[in-house]
Parts: structure tokens; sequence; C-alpha cells
């Protein structure tokens, strides 16, 4: 799918208005690293391939240094920007990979209901425009100025990884993401933990007691020609509806 999260950074923060600037700033200092020869993310990887990486990551003479440190120089600036995520982000080193990753926000309308919120996802190699989705979380605002922000990560390639939290009018939502290339990926959202192998589409619909229900659905928006027909799909859900109808739902 083209124009999805074209901007190819090491790791990439969709913000609020308020954050704009920062964004600008923040995008344009983190770029891929680009060996000689990498396995792409989307590549299927046993469990072999996995420990040497592993290992590549905690050799000292494989670091890339020079991304250590320009890592080291933004957090400097940005320390406190980054520090308004479920886990603080700060820099580590890497051994040289080659990865893109992706993220972009979402509104999506259910009848007079509004749900905010993001894709997820890995480009097939750092030079494609296909990105492959791994992830879409909606959560119910009813508010389309509602605070939400999402910080995804490419620097524990293999493993794609995600963070964010949405605010509603009187509540707050945090999340993690962490997809493996052996096929496994999990959503932590504010500890109810999802296992995506079972369906990449999280819909979340808080309660006025501060709770929230939920479904998961075995589906993803790279299954349709456009971002409008994965909407209406999800307009159309008989479960998303269900929730919705509860009493107890937000807006009701």
């Amino acid at each position: 799918m083209k124009g999805f999260g074209r901007n190819k950074v090491g790791f990439q923060s969709v913000l609020g208005l308020q954050r704009i600037v920062f964004l600008f700033f923040f995008c344009g200092l983190f770029l891929c690293c680009k060996p000689k020869k990498a396995m792409v993310g989307s590549d299927r990887w046993d469990v072999e391939q996995l420990k040497l990486k592993s290992e590549s990551h905690s050799d000292t003479a494989k670091w890339d240094l020079k991304l250590y440190k320009q890592d080291i120089a933004t957090f400097e600036k940005y320390a406190e920007a980054l520090s308004i995520y479920p886990l603080n982000k700060t820099p580590f080193p890497v051994a040289e990979y080659d990865y893109a990753v992706a993220s972009t926000p979402i509104t999506v309308k259910v009848k007079n209901y509004l749900f905010k919120g993001v894709r997820i996802g890995e480009y097939e190699n750092p030079e494609s425009e296909v990105v492959k989705d791994a992830l879409t979380l909606l959560v119910l605002t009813n508010d389309a100025n509602a605070e939400e922000s999402t910080l995804v990560e490419s620097r524990n390639f293999p493993y794609l990884t995600a963070q964010g939290f949405f605010k509603t009018a009187d509540n707050k939502f945090d999340w993690v993401f962490s997809k493996s290339p052996d096929g496994f990926s999990t959503l932590l959202f504010n500890m109810k933990l999802f296992d995506l192998r079972f369906g990449q589409t999280i819909v979340i619909v808080p309660q006025k007691d501060k709770s929230f229900v939920y479904c998961q659905i075995n589906d993803s928006p790279e299954n349709y020609k456009n971002q409008e027909e994965f909407n209406l799909s999800i307009s159309e859900n008989s479960k998303i509806r269900d929730l919705l109808s509860r009493k107890n739902t937000i807006g009701n």
C-alpha cells in the first residue's frame, strides 16, 4: 500500500498538533542503518538465526557506534518529550541493521461514535514503498481532538516494537506492542494481553466506570483496496456494534 507511513526512520513518532515541531526534528535525525547485507523484517527467521542476531547485538565489536552517538546526542535534546511514553525511551547500542518501520494515525466513525487509532507495520525492505501491517489498534474516544501518541521503533530489529497512549475525557490507556519475526506478536493494553496470531485488529471500547470492553478481529486494512473500505467493514461489524450498544459505553 503506497503512501502509508513513508517516513522511514529508526523510530517514528506520531504526535498531537502540540508536538508537530518536535516531530519534524525528531524524524529527520534518526535514519535506518544500511549494512551490506541484512534479512528484512518480513522474512521468517528460525531460532538459530535469531540467536545469532541476538549475539551480534551483544558483541561490542559489532555495535554501530556512529548510530549510538547520534542517538545519545538527539536524546539529550528530546529526553523530556520521550518520557511521556509507557516505557521511557533511552539510547542503547545495536549491531548494524537495515530495516524501516511505519505508523499512521487513523480515525473511524461508527454511527455517532468516533474511534481514533493507529496502524503499525514494517516495509518489505528499506527501499520499498510497500508496508506490511502488523497491528491496527482502535480506541473509542468520541473526540477528534483526543490526545494520542505513538512511537514505533526499529532499533530492536528483527523485532518490530511500538508503544503509545490514548487519552479520553476521563481516562488514559497505555499500550506496548511487539512482533517477533518467527510469527508471534502481542499487544499489551493497560495490562490486557492480546495474542495477535488470532487477529491483528484490536478494538477498545471504554466504559463509564473506567473499565473497557474489547473485540479482536482477524482482519487488516491491507486486505482492502483503501482505508475507507476497511473503515466501512469496521462500521458494519456486529461485534463492535454490540459493544457500542452497551449502556455503560462512553457516549451513551
